[in-house]
């Protein structure tokens, strides 16, 4: 299949709120404009890179291209050059002409004695790995870095452990990789106010009676006051205020409801601050992403449900994080349609399946696998980039206006 893939990866901040996108694919180094450019248009990634800035790797010949740089508002793209780019005086002075523009560029650190020789006039970021930062990067260097006033931006974060040494640190932002990989330091015991809310979504999903739904918010009054406050938030605005479980019912109808109740098992539900929420963020990306390409394929198990299949997959795909347990023991406690158990099991059956696991392959990657189950499956490049800058917006809209 011809084009590129890309794929796009939440940056958090310290607070794990997301601030950026990582955009990048199999090449280490994006050294074709047009298909940047291609890649930003086909997916109509505008209003998302305005909330979201992307991070990409790109060749220093690129920025040479006038015409390239002036497809991006300033405020959309941070662009990272190789370290090499040091030794070229006039790649130098057009990251100085280019900065001094309000552009933002940054240097992708390999080595620390590299550190006090990028000229602060020409970046504003620094991008170095998480491993080497670890490694190679001392007290001395950290404090250069920040009177420097570099946005620091670790790479290849692999654990929660290492997300920690690197807020403690004072490094600004973090790529998020860690966050689908199960924390050993959370709660050993399983998470059970969550496993009950599993239960009451499967009595909605049988259409159960209302009064014995709305006997279970009663009791849980955080929960109702959180799903009330996530539907109102995004679901219908400003249109109309819910303002109790049958209201809810009647104005977004069970199909609905049930799509929130989903979302709201990664909810904070028990928390009394509004903390950023990243994983409700990943689940519910992963969810739409799997939606909207599973409209797209035509396959011999393809069935009327598979859309909606797809998208709770997708949700519950990070359920093992969340409550601490393994996957085989949730589906256990949590009824669902035999192809979505299917596809959350460790051999990723079905079509389901291979979507998934395709996608999480493109959150952590490998792009290789990524690329190959979804150019089996025909999915085309400007598909699977619509499809997650449409999801990622989503998703991201969601976490903001719920803690507004």
């Amino acid at each position: 299949m011809s084009g590129t893939f890309y794929f796009f990866q939440p940056i958090l901040a310290t607070d794990r709120s997301w601030v950026a996108l990582d955009w990048c694919s199999s090449q280490a180094v994006e050294k074709e404009s047009q298909q940047l450019i291609r890649c930003f248009t086909e997916a109509k990634a505008t209003p998302l890179a305005n909330m979201l800035p992307l991070v990409t790797r790109i060749d220093p010949a690129l920025l040479e291209q006038t015409a390239f740089i002036d497809e991006f508002e300033p405020r959309q793209l941070i662009f990272i050059l190789p370290e090499e780019s040091l030794e070229n005086s006039v790649t130098m002075a057009r990251c100085k002409a280019l900065r001094a523009q309000g552009n933002r560029l940054g240097m992708q650190l390999e080595s620390t004695q590299r550190l006090r020789q990028i000229p602060l006039a020409a970046f504003d970021h620094l991008q170095i790995d998480a491993a080497l930062a670890r490694k190679q990067l001392s007290a001395a260097d950290i404090s250069y870095a920040n009177d420097a006033g570099f946005r620091k931006i670790a790479s290849n974060v692999s654990s929660h452990e290492v997300f920690g040494w690197l807020a403690e640190n004072k490094f600004d932002w973090s790529n998020g990789r860690f966050l689908s990989v199960r924390n050993p330091n959370a709660r050993k015991e399983p998470d059970l106010a969550r496993l009950k809310l599993l239960k009451l979504l499967n009595l909605v999903k049988q259409d159960g009676d209302t009064r014995e739904i709305e006997a279970i918010f009663r009791e849980e009054p955080k929960l109702a006051f959180n799903l009330l406050r996530l539907v109102n938030s995004v679901a219908v605005g400003a249109r109309t205020k819910i303002s109790n479980f049958s209201q809810a019912i009647a104005i977004l109808g069970r199909r609905q409801l049930q799509r929130w109740l989903q979302l709201l098992i990664y909810a904070d539900n028990l928390a009394e601050a509004n903390t950023p929420n990243p994983l409700m963020q990943l689940a519910a990306a992963r969810g739409r992403q799997m939606e909207l390409l599973s409209a797209v394929i035509k396959h011999q198990d393809s069935t009327p449900e598979l859309t909606d299949n797809a998208f709770i997959t997708g949700l519950f795909s990070l359920l093992d994080v969340l409550i601490n347990m393994p996957m085989d023991e949730i589906l256990k406690e949590l009824p669902v349609h035999d192809e979505i158990a299917e596809a959350l099991s460790a051999e990723r059956g079905g079509i389901l399946g291979r979507i998934l696991a395709a996608v999480i392959a493109g959150e952590s990657g490998n792009y290789a696998a990524a690329e190959a189950t979804f150019s089996e499956l025909s999915i085309s490049p400007p598909t699977h980039s619509r499809a997650q800058v449409q999801a990622l917006y989503w998703a991201n809209r969601i976490n903001i206006e719920s803690h507004d």
